[in-house]
């Protein structure tokens, strides 16, 4: 789905009357909630029904930690943003909740936009590994933080990725009381 709007903040994705409900689910209709009283407004054109990739421009998501606006995204149907640009703790939170969040360039942005508003159905191939983002035979770059990307690919949250240190971690557990100062209760000296 094209999103032809810059500087996009999380109040504009799910405005704060909207969450006050606070669970993960159950945000979808509340996306973009204001600007859907616009019947032309994009979320409102049925040939983007099925939508499962919004590309929007620079500056998506900035403002508010508010992570109701990753939960409406992912409510609404949509598994990857596509953007020049996000704001910081946005892009965090999307990868946490496993919402793909994927940079390109200006032009790439505007080379999907018009795929996208020539052919609804167009399929937009995605592949991480090799960093790129295919249309028809056309391949943009996919720019990703490596760090992310690799949480990404093999599904790790920040407790997954600490379990993958157990040993070296219980290592230093083992040894770690002997070297500190103790302080005993009063009353145990």
């Amino acid at each position: 789905m094209p999103l032809r709007r810059n500087n996009i903040d999380t109040d504009q994705i799910i405005p704060a009357r909207f969450c006050s409900h606070v669970k993960r689910t159950g945000h979808g209709a509340s996306l973009f909630g204001d600007w859907r009283q616009d019947p032309d407004f994009v979320l409102n054109d049925p040939s983007y029904r099925q939508a499962t990739i919004l590309v929007a421009a620079r500056e998506f998501a900035t403002g508010s930690s508010r992570e109701y606006a990753v939960w409406a995204i992912k409510n609404y149907g949509f598994d990857v943003v596509i953007a020049q640009s996000f704001g910081d703790i946005f892009y965090k939170n999307a990868i946490i909740n496993d919402l793909l969040p994927l940079k390109t360039t200006q032009e790439g942005i505007e080379w999907l936009w018009h795929c996208i508003e020539n052919d609804p159905s167009v399929s937009i191939d995605i592949e991480l590994e090799t960093n790129t983002i295919t249309v028809g035979k056309r391949c943009l770059a996919a720019i990703m933080e490596p760090h992310y990307k690799k949480k990404y690919i093999l599904n790790l949250d920040d407790i997954a990725q600490t379990m993958q240190h157990i040993d070296q971690i219980q290592r230093y557990e083992a040894t770690r009381y002997a070297r500190l100062t103790t302080t005993l209760p009063a009353g145990d000296r």
